[in-house]
């Protein structure tokens, strides 16, 4: 391969890293940003709401990460 060929296959992918940037979903939401999960205190210290937004199940989790699904009513 010779170096402008090299250069241009550089520049092209540091190109498409900068655009693929706003593709690409972030980490972090806002508090306006709907996602999958969202989270709520369930008054219980050491405890947690989990509900997933597309199915609409409700888990009751504790501290440690362990869940149980909440039977639907």
């Amino acid at each position: 391969m010779k170096t402008p060929h090299a250069i241009l296959i550089g520049l092209s992918l540091i190109a498409a890293a900068i655009f693929a940037r706003d593709v690409v979903p972030s980490v972090t939401a806002a508090p306006s940003e709907t996602g999958r999960y969202a989270v709520s205190g369930s008054g219980d210290p050491g405890k947690y709401w989990k509900i997933n937004t597309t199915t609409g199940i409700v888990s009751s989790c504790d501290r440690t990460g362990f869940c149980v699904d909440l039977p639907n009513n």
